[in-house]
């Protein structure tokens, strides 16, 4: 079977080898675990929903945090809020005590990344205005001051101009392009600072920076296309708060034009441009901020809900990916999660997701009528939506409690001979039923056996310098397989579970689809791996390999045991 070459795939991956070749191929599930999905839309909650349906919404929504607005009286009872505080009128701190105490008493356990919006409207300050900037940068600073204390991760600063564009340079107003944008830049640092006073370890989660006028960083002189840009001055204001963030703030260019990005490749460009030392973002940073940028900017993205709901007749609008408008939105969607940095944020505007809306205020019925989805729940409107998110967000989480909840109707098929090795070795072998075993030609000193004095049964390897046990599974292209393994090892042993692929005549195929679980430390001195797979085009068989590398005398022992192959239905999204 000349194993030792095709198994060589694997030991350089757990070496380092191909780790960078195989992540771009196919991101683990560890990798997607760390990435991070915000909910942000017309369903936006404020602070007092927030406290009343907390527990609720992290049963409602697959996300890791919220986008949410703080709402205060001021002193004559007029209503301030996030959504509408870029003006020149200052805020007093003790307007926002209520709110705080809705924070505080939001006792959420999964939403751990929420972010308080602050939106660019209604409107413009004038660059020279000192005063009104003032004010607007003691703003930033008592947001800052409600998250640190409310425990959020940071702000949204959304830049969209939805009343007056403060970002369009206006050329009647007697000064150049370069002289306003150096004011601008003032000023970013300005409200940076008062962010940064509060809370310098913040996560700034903006829904674009550099990403909007990306065409300019591709010029000879930016400059020239960016006097007439209607987000020409944001570059410069971006600037600015990079002069003043300090070394443990993050700062995500949430790349609102990810709505539109359609395929795999195209997310991996975009974040190639927001990443590139040499790319059309870095261009329009400052030389002095190149290396900031590079160390404290994340490169994140949006994701646009309604294009998977609207008619075919709407200008947002993506049609069904064989056959299923839920597969295009899983493939759109994994390829935002593995192209960005840490930050998806998830908007849409026709549906909603938080059920207590309903029940606490009317929400938007008069404006949404006549939209696909009528203000109804997201999974009333497409069913399984929620759970497709779910799996993009962390596979290894869904499949585990998917399992858990067939293996409570007994419902769960383990498809592995022998999984839990009870059963002794037929006809005088030494190896358990329905498994072989293999090791390197150049160092056959180990032995593979059936070890009946370790709980009911184990699969047992000895002095093995680099060897596996094998178990082949029936499998059919796309379908999604969850595996799981337990070992306890003794001396010098390096374990490990790969799941490999042969075609229905045992050849192998999809080398750079083969996936290795590690062996993570559990109670006592047993170890256990999980992981989920997808069978790739071409295959007939999954091959399951208990691994051992490593052992040098016959003290060096690893036993395997428990070993669980399930297929699930309906998880090919």
């Amino acid at each position: 079977m000349n194993f030792p070459n095709l198994l060589t795939t694997e030991w350089w991956f757990a070496r380092g080898g191909i780790y960078s070749f195989l992540c771009a191929a196919s991101l683990s599930s560890a990798c997607a675990a760390e990435k991070k999905f915000i909910e942000l839309g017309w369903d936006m909650p404020d602070t007092t929903f927030l406290r009343s349906h907390g527990r609720e919404m992290e049963q409602e929504g697959p996300f890791d945090g919220v986008i949410f607005r703080v709402e205060a009286r001021t002193d004559d009872g007029r209503k301030v809020s996030t959504e509408s505080g870029w003006n020149r009128e200052p805020w007093k701190r003790e307007w926002f005590h209520a709110a705080l105490a809705d924070l505080k008493a939001c006792q959420f356990s999964r939403y751990t990344h929420n972010f308080i919006q602050f939106n660019a409207t209604p409107r413009i300050l004038a660059w020279d205005d000192d005063e009104g900037w003032s004010a607007l940068a003691d703003k930033l600073r008592i947001c800052a001051w409600l998250a640190r204390e409310g425990g959020a991760k940071g702000i949204a600063p959304d830049f969209e101009p939805y009343g007056e564009n403060q970002w369009k340079f206006d050329p009647t107003k007697g000064h150049t392009f370069a002289a306003t944008a150096a004011l601008a830049r003032l000023r970013g640092a300005q409200c940076m600072r008062g962010l940064a006073a509060e809370m310098p370890e913040a996560v700034i989660l903006t829904l674009f920076l550099n990403s909007v006028v990306l065409q300019a960083g591709r010029v000879d002189d930016p400059n020239d296309l960016l006097a007439r840009e209607p987000y020409g001055l944001l570059p410069a204001f971006f600037n600015g708060m990079l002069d003043a963030a300090p070394p443990g703030m993050v700062i995500v260019d949430g790349c609102e034009n990810g709505y539109y990005l359609d395929s795999v490749e195209a997310y991996q460009r975009a974040a190639l441009d927001l990443r590139s030392w040499s790319g059309p973002a870095i261009k329009l940073i400052a030389p002095e901020n190149r290396a900031k940028y590079r160390q404290q900017v994340q490169a994140g993205f949006g994701f646009y809900l309604d294009m998977f709901v609207n008619p075919p007749d709407n200008s947002y609008y993506r049609p069904p990916l064989d056959g299923s408008r839920l597969k295009r939105l899983s493939r759109n969607l994994r390829a935002a999660r593995d192209s960005a940095d840490e930050y998806v944020w998830i908007y849409g505007e026709q549906c909603r997701w938080w059920r207590g809306l309903a029940k606490d205020k009317p929400w938007r019925e008069e404006q949404l009528k006549n939209t696909a989805g009528k203000g109804r729940t997201w999974e009333e409107v497409l069913p399984g939506i929620s759970r497709v998110i779910q799996w993009a967000r962390d596979a290894d989480a869904a499949a585990r409690a998917e399992i858990a909840e067939l293996k409570s109707r007994n419902a769960a098929t383990n498809m592995v001979v022998d999984a839990d090795f009870r059963e002794k070795p037929q006809g005088g072998g030494t190896l358990p039923p329905g498994w072989s075993a293999w090791q390197d030609e150049k160092h056959p000193t180990g032995k593979f056996a059936w070890d009946e004095s370790v709980g009911n049964g184990a699969a047992r390897a000895a002095k093995v310098a680099w060897g596996c046990f094998i178990q082949k599974i029936s499998a059919v292209p796309g379908q999604v397989f969850v595996v799981q393994a337990a070992c306890r090892a003794r001396g010098a042993t390096t374990p490990g579970l790969t799941i490999r692929w042969q075609t229905t005549d045992h050849k192998w195929i999809c080398e750079a689809d083969d996936r290795p679980f590690t062996f993570s430390l559990g109670t006592g001195d047993c170890r256990n791996a999980f992981g989920v797979v997808t069978v790739p085009p071409g295959v007939g068989q999954l091959v399951v390999l208990l691994d051992v590398r490593g052992q040098v005398t016959d003290d060096d022992v690893c036993w395997f045991d428990n070993v669980e192959v399930y297929r699930l239905e309906n998880a090919n999204f």
